[in-house]
């Protein structure tokens, strides 16, 4: 995400120089090196203070072909069609291809 923010600024950038000195303009962003430079920052000695946020409203225990999966709950929420998965999780090879 960092990256993306930095592309969208040296985009914004050279388009301002474009527009005042003329040429093109080339820009480059690494995300290997944007993590780098994140993981660089200096640290909030003990963190910030935040509560743990409470998942267990988006879980849900379903059985599988791996045995039973804890799993995250469907992010759609429909008003006339529930939202779920038809088939469980299954091992590679378990069904016959069809088409």
């Amino acid at each position: 995400m960092a990256s993306g923010f930095l592309m969208a600024f040296g985009v914004s950038v050279a388009l301002w120089k474009q527009q005042r000195e003329g040429r093109s303009w080339h820009v480059q962003v690494s995300l290997a090196q944007t993590g780098r430079w994140l993981r660089g920052l200096d640290r909030v000695a003990d963190g910030v203070p935040a509560a743990k946020p409470e998942f267990a409203p988006y879980l849900e225990r379903k059985e599988s072909g791996f045995g039973e999966l804890n799993a995250v709950t469907p992010s759609a929420q429909l008003a006339h069609t529930p939202a779920d998965y038809a088939r469980p999780s299954l091992p590679p090879g378990t069904s016959e291809p069809r088409w």
